[in-house]
């Protein structure tokens, strides 16, 4: 799947609201229409990337409170991304949850295998220069409403990377929902595995940056 991010008419957090590539998010075991999907929004404009997470959700949820707590296991938006065409054997992992707890990872996954004794994650890692904002309009507990997250990329936290026109990266973006148990995979670009599986680079979108 090849995905064309527009550059911007201005840098910062919101400009992935004003002009951005916009798409929805589908379930990633299958391709199809899901009853609640997340919208996405992406933006470039050097030397940053910008993306923005919308999601409207009957329970807005969340138990952990530090960043790199295993928020995966709950509700979150996530990206995984690289820079190049080829399918990545290493990529930053990017998650929010609802409650603003960041969590970001380095992966190693050389032979696109997530069971293979190769794969590693790294939660020591950290990004050094990326910026965010989270809003969240709701009532009662968990929360019915929408929340979004807002993120800003710096071409220095991608390895190779200067962020021009006709740049080439590979990724994908996500969404895990689901209250009290998970029951909702989301993609940009689904794999079409049956148990919900995101480590699946040689499924990546490309990302051109126009």
């Amino acid at each position: 799947m090849k995905f064309k991010i527009s550059k911007t008419r201005q840098s910062g957090l919101e400009s992935a609201l004003i002009d951005g590539s916009i798409a929805e998010l589908v379930d990633v075991t299958n391709g199809s229409k899901v009853r609640k999907p997340a919208r996405v929004s992406l933006g470039w404009n050097a030397p940053s990337i910008f993306i923005l997470f919308e999601v409207e959700d009957e329970h807005i949820w969340g138990t952990f409170n530090k960043d790199d707590d295993p928020i995966w296991k709950e509700e979150v938006v996530e990206i995984f991304l690289a820079y190049g065409s080829e399918a990545p054997k290493e990529y930053f992992e990017l998650q929010f949850s609802p409650k603003g707890v960041k969590y970001d990872a380095w992966v190693k996954n050389t032979t696109a295998n997530r069971h293979d004794k190769s794969f590693a994650v790294d939660t020591t890692w950290n990004f050094k220069d990326i910026k965010y904002e989270q809003t969240i309009e709701a009532k009662g507990d968990p929360g019915i409403g929408t929340w979004k997250t807002i993120i800003e990329i710096p071409a220095s936290e991608i390895k190779g990377s200067d962020f021009k026109r006709g740049d080439l990266l590979r990724g994908n973006l996500f969404r895990i929902d689901g209250y009290p148990e998970q029951n909702s995979f989301q993609a940009l670009a689904p794999n079409f595995e049956k148990t919900p599986n995101f480590h699946t680079p040689d499924k990546f979108v490309t990302f051109e940056l126009v």
